[in-house]
């Protein structure tokens, strides 16, 4: 093959890499954000305990999710995110619900910032 054959490949591996990236960035930061609001609605509703599982899964997601996440976004980013979301189970009690609605906001427009930060490269 040709010198030129093999770059028009390159390109198109590497346009299919970063757009299979952005579609795990955008899938990922949407489900969790999705998964925080629904978990919030738990808490809101008096069902705290199921408030609380919700919250741990979710930080389980978001740990596994680190690793990748921080392979293409900054690493700051991700940190900030893990913990505010650790705070949450803490919150998810009785007299907290204000600051669980606060925080639960402030995971969301962190997640959104992390997708922002690997789209606004484009």
């Amino acid at each position: 093959m040709s010198r030129n054959r093999y770059a028009v490949l390159l390109l198109v591996a590497l346009a299919l890499a970063l757009w299979l990236a952005g579609r795990y960035v955008d899938r990922t930061t949407a489900a969790l954000c999705s998964e925080l609001q629904a978990a919030c609605t738990l808490a809101e509703t008096g069902r705290l305990p199921q408030a609380q599982q919700a919250y741990d899964c979710i930080i389980a997601r978001a740990a596994d999710a680190s690793g990748t996440l921080g392979l293409l976004v900054r690493r700051n980013l991700i940190d900030q995110m893990n913990q505010t979301l650790s705070v949450l189970p803490r919150c998810a009690e009785g007299e907290n619900l204000a600051d669980l609605t606060i925080e639960t906001a402030r995971a969301c427009c962190q997640l959104q910032q992390i997708r922002q930060s690997f789209f606004g490269c484009f």
